[in-house]
């Protein structure tokens, strides 16, 4: 197969219109390097299914004056000519190749992008830190609903900050703060000095502090994105055996972060990377970047970030298939169900039947259990994979509806949003609740989450059972009755076996009688 040329991320969006398609995206940074290859859809969807990363450190050994060596050229060809072999193998055709801070800054970054073209024709554009903090945004903003809140991507050789106000981005600013390049400047020892790290944390603080008085106001969230963020909650996800084991919507408190730098300051990079989620490509940079975060928090007077799982790499698919952002979370959910519909080729129009009628009985059951938006993304969430466990096991699918919540990338949620919809997924054929949640789940789930993961199963196994039938619902004899009313006599016909099974979930759960009404 002849190789394939890849131009800038706006040139090859124009040529994606023949979705869905497989897209590689090529990110070489200043400390690891990573390939993604995305199946894409017409929707505006994308779907991370093959992944790999090597550490070629192209901003290892620079010279005083930024340039690239030459021991770090070869590795990063020798990167990308590994990435686009797997491509090829893969019949992926449509590449994208970005460079970030390292070549950014090296006077012979442009002719390290020509050694990479000729050597393997991939062709990588340079993008400033305006381009990098803008896909970091797009990335995030295609996982989350954002808000007033500040992304950071922290990078081997710089720091982007974006800020965000009503979703949208409205500045952006490119620092030198880079866990790798921070490590050169500072960290002479390993394990480092206490003065090592005090000047290189004095450092940070002067520079993001100044930055964020610039951008001035209030910032809800930190959202964090980048490799050793996500190492710190890997990390911190192993070390407390937390329930959900993706690092994205992981929230990373400062007493986390504390505890990890206690832990790892006194060892030496050896035996740093042997922590779980460390790493051997983050073990002798990672101090350097607990420095930024922690910093980055005392600046917004917050105790926690968010971890995102997505960054410039999903950021510059998005933007390739041209997916609108920003979205509600609604929508994000939605696009995640219809991608995971396409993926394990359930239903997803049947999702949507029991998700308009789980939405209804939802909203007359809420005010009087205390639900709010967040209860009611996850049983929307909860509703539209019910069935995608099918193409597990067809007569166990509601256990392996449950996994797939929790495992495959349903964006919009937080990691409580999660679990609660992998709970009612669970529980949705009437099953009774594991007795081993009550230990696994926690801290994430404790007895109030059972409590409304069982009565969001409830609902979403009503809905079910009724959604082919499409009956009014309502609350009747003073809120103890729920009536399921049809339009015309012909429509009433309610096998008495749903009737049962609606009459149980409502009485068991809820304490309802049920009055069925014809036309």
């Amino acid at each position: 197969m002849a190789r394939q040329r890849a131009g800038s991320a706006l040139a090859d969006g124009e040529l994606l219109r023949g979705v869905p398609a497989l897209l590689g995206v090529i990110d070489v940074g200043s400390n690891t390097a990573r390939c993604v290859v995305f199946e894409t859809s017409s929707a505006g969807t994308i779907r991370p299914v093959y992944e790999t990363k090597e550490s070629p450190r192209l901003g290892l050994g620079t010279g005083p004056d930024g340039a690239l060596s030459e021991a770090a050229v070869a590795r990063g060809v020798h990167t990308v000519r590994r990435f686009a072999a797997s491509l090829r193998r893969l019949g992926v055709r449509k590449v994208i190749g970005v460079a970030t801070s390292a070549a950014r800054d090296a006077p012979n970054g442009p002719s390290f992008v020509q050694e990479v073209e000729r050597a393997t024709s991939v062709r990588l554009k340079i993008i400033s830190g305006t381009e990098e903090a803008r896909y970091a945004y797009l990335g995030v903003a295609g996982t989350l609903e954002l808000r007033n809140d500040l992304v950071c991507d922290l990078g081997g050789g710089s720091l982007q900050l974006a800020e965000v106000r009503d979703g949208a981005l409205r500045n952006s600013v490119s620092l030198p703060l880079g866990a790798l390049r921070l490590s050169r400047r500072f960290l002479e020892h390993d394990p480092p000095k206490r003065r090592e790290r005090d000047e290189l944390r004095e450092h940070v603080r002067s520079a993001i502090r100044s930055t964020i008085e610039a951008f001035g106001g209030h910032h809800d969230r930190l959202v964090a994105v980048g490799g050793t963020v996500r190492a710190l909650a890997r990390a911190s996800i192993e070390l407390t055996e937390f329930p959900v084991r993706r690092v994205h919507g992981f929230r990373l408190y400062d007493r986390a972060i504390e505890a990890l730098d206690e832990l790892l300051a006194e060892m030496p990079a050896s035996k740093r990377k042997a922590v779980p989620g460390i790493g051997s490509d983050r073990a002798d940079v990672v101090l350097a970047g607990i420095a930024v975060f922690e910093e980055l928090e005392r600046a917004l007077g917050i105790d926690h970030l968010l971890v995102s799982g997505a960054g410039i790499r999903e950021g510059i698919a998005l933007e390739a298939v041209r997916a609108k952002l920003p979205v509600s979370s609604e929508t994000l959910v939605d696009r995640s169900v219809t991608a995971a519909a396409a993926s394990f080729a359930f239903d997803d129009e049947r999702g949507r039947e029991v998700g308009e009628l789980a939405d209804r009985l939802f909203g007359l059951l809420a005010g009087r259990h205390g639900w709010g938006r967040s209860e009611r993304l996850a049983l929307r969430a909860a509703a539209g994979m019910h069935d995608a466990g099918i193409a597990v096991d067809l007569w166990n699918h509601a256990q392996h509806s449950s996994y797939l919540i929790r495992n495959y990338p349903i964006w919009g949620l937080d990691q409580r949003e999660i679990l609660l919809a992998s709970m009612a997924a669970y529980l949705h054929d009437g099953d009774a609740a594991p007795s081993a949640w009550k230990k696994r789940f926690l801290p994430l789930a404790g007895a109030p989450e059972l409590a409304v993961a069982l009565q969001l199963g409830a609902i979403l196994q009503v809905a079910k059972t009724l959604a082919d039938v499409r009956p009014a619902l309502s609350l009747t004899n003073g809120g103890r009755t729920l009536t399921v009313a049809f339009s015309t006599a012909g429509d009433s016909a309610l096998p008495s076996r749903w009737q049962e099974t609606v009459r149980k979930a409502m009485e068991r759960v809820f304490g309802l009688e049920l009055r069925v009404r014809d036309g």
